[in-house]
């Protein structure tokens, strides 16, 4: 696409206003350097093909009626269709949402309905489940849904469900090369894309609030752009340099805007697998040279615990971050064998991820508790007292004083989607963001470290998600026996933390664990409890003073538990 800009060579700048005009410009100055390399089958996209591609899927979309901020929601693996089709609605003026694979039916109308989309994209029948259930469900429970899009993995179709379209026959080579002859629509494109701003909306991520319910947070063009400089600076590769191996899932930050988009914005790669296999990941470092292996803790450690790691030739590998989570001094020592320069960040969804990054070759010892630097121009981090009633910001604190993280900035979210009440509890009138978490900021000579303090949030992250408890207890509530549920984080050791659930039968009734276990089956596999303990009918759950239950009360009891269960072998098995 021949945009304004781009006849202009961009102005000769680095800082350019879209996250498409990245691709357009990588395409210019290196067309034939490696865009996306896909582990799963060795098909390898080039920056001039990715471009030319994308415009093509910007194109479909508006045939399809999809316009300036009307949202696209996706079921994808992080295959190439998935990122052709974000930059095709990027390109298009239209907001991307990508949910979760392993979110059933159920839990998909639930966001939808939040978000009410024009097009839903999901998979046929996968290796993994048939996700004609979830696009039937939607075709019965969403009218708000226009066009229901399958990508089938059959030849024919066959596992695609009545009045849903083809992804195969909308976006075939053939098919799009006719649209791309359209000089109408071809100039349309290009006429509305120059009147895109950095400040327009591009894409929803899904997270969480203070009452466990998953929000739809909403991301710019600049707030993505902007976490990509930070997070750039903090990994220091470019160009063909930086080769980033994609393990995370398309439906997380990290999957879509702060991994790809970093790695594009650099001039770089993404090797993507379509999905987290120990192996895979490992294999397709190997053989497609990354430089940079990024993941949640639970990565590093399924990855470490393969009997034939030490086989792999990683020595490609010039960086590898964790974040997530925390770690001991023993994980640390283990990153420093996997590559010459590690380090890790802390992050979240309304910053399009992280915010702050280690600096480059400090010792162990040094990055122990920290979760790294930040840079004021980009995300300035300030530790801060609650936000006041009139929701002006709270005081700032002093180094060495804990407080609320806070970031502001350009990196910061556009807000919760149609939720003002909740963007105006996250973000002060000053447009300062509370993100949650506790800390304080520790003066190492050189530069400032932030040091994590804990969550002020009881968000449970087993393999890296985010889980709430809330949302599962709420769920669990829902069986027929149980009277009430209540679920707690306990630490795991492969998974970080896993989800403990105790459940108190209605009177007169027995649960049958195997039964509610499978009753769970309802739910994204890494939201289900990993053990189910039985609460006695007859009593309550402890209380706070203030009436409510005492959730520290049931975690030091989950974790009483799950010591026990250690002893005899349970508990922490993969």
């Amino acid at each position: 696409m021949e945009t304004e800009l781009r006849k202009k060579h961009f102005n000769n700048q680095w800082k350019l206003p879209l996250l498409p005009d990245y691709i357009m410009r990588w395409a210019d100055l290196t067309p034939e350097s490696d865009c996306i390399v896909f582990a799963d089958t060795g098909r390898v996209i080039s920056y001039q093909e990715f471009d030319r591609l994308s415009d093509l899927y910007a194109m479909r979309l508006k045939k399809m009626g999809i316009k300036k901020e009307d949202i696209v929601v996706t079921q994808f693996l992080a295959v190439p269709e998935f990122y052709l089709l974000v930059y095709g609605c990027l390109k298009a003026g239209a907001i991307i949402s990508p949910l979760d694979v392993k979110q059933q039916a159920g839990e998909v109308i639930r966001d939808l309905d939040k978000i009410e989309p024009k097009a839903f994209f999901c998979l046929g029948k996968t290796h993994i489940r048939d996700f004609s259930e979830v696009a039937a469900e939607v075709k019965g429970n969403c009218p708000y849904v226009d066009h229901i899009v399958q990508l089938s993995s059959t030849a024919d179709g066959t596992d695609i469900i009545e009045g849903a379209q083809d992804f195969n026959k909308l976006f075939d080579e053939n098919t799009l090369a006719e649209l791309g002859s359209d000089d109408a629509l071809v100039n349309e494109l290009r006429s509305d894309y120059d009147a895109l701003s950095p400040r327009d909306p591009a894409l929803i991520i899904f997270t969480t609030g203070t009452t466990g319910a998953p929000k739809p947070a909403l991301m710019s063009h600049l707030s993505i752009m902007t976490n990509n400089a930070v997070f750039s600076r903090g990994v220091g590769l470019y160009g063909t340099d930086y080769r980033f191996l994609n393990i995370m899932p398309t439906s997380h930050v990290a999957g879509t805007a702060q991994g790809p988009m970093t790695a594009w914005f650099c001039g770089g790669a993404i090797i993507t697998v379509s999905m987290f296999e120990p192996a895979k990941a490992l294999a397709a470092v190997e053989k497609y040279k990354a430089t940079f292996f990024g993941g949640v803790p639970t990565m590093f450690r399924m990855v470490w615990a393969l009997p034939d790691y030490k086989d792999y030739d990683l020595s490609s590998l010039r960086y590898s971050l964790y974040g997530g989570s925390a770690v001991d001094t023993a994980f640390l020592k283990e990153m420093a064998k996997m590559s010459p320069t590690f380090g890790t960040a802390l992050g979240m969804t309304e910053c399009s991820g992280y915010f702050t990054c280690t600096p480059k070759g400090i010792s162990v010892e040094e990055m122990a508790g920290q979760v790294g630097q930040f840079y004021p121009e980009l995300a300035m981090v300030t530790i801060r007292e609650p936000m006041n009633e009139d929701r002006t910001a709270g005081q700032q604190l002093q180094d060495g004083q804990a407080g609320e993280i806070c970031v502001q900035g350009d990196v910061v979210f556009s807000g919760y989607y149609n939720n003002p009440e909740a963007t105006a509890k996250t973000i002060s009138r000053e447009g300062i963001l509370y993100t949650g978490d506790m800390g304080y900021l520790q003066n190492m000579g050189s530069y400032k470290a932030l040091v994590f303090s804990g969550r002020r949030k009881f968000v449970i992250k087993p393999k890296g998600y985010l889980v709430f408890p809330d949302e599962v207890a709420d769920f669990l509530a829902r069986h027929p026996d149980i009277a009430e549920a209540q679920v707690v984080g306990v630490p795991h050791k492969m998974y970080e933390d896993g989800v403990f659930a105790f459940v108190r039968p209605r009177s007169g009734e027995t649960i049958n664990t195997q039964a509610v276990f499978d009753y769970c089956k309802g739910m994204a596999s890494y939201k289900r409890p990993i053990h189910i303990e039985v609460w006695p009918a007859d009593e309550q759950f402890p209380l706070n003073k203030t009436g409510k239950v005492d959730a520290m009360a049931l975690i030091e009891k989950a974790r009483s538990i799950t010591e026990q269960l250690r002893q005899k072998g349970g508990w922490d098995a993969a």
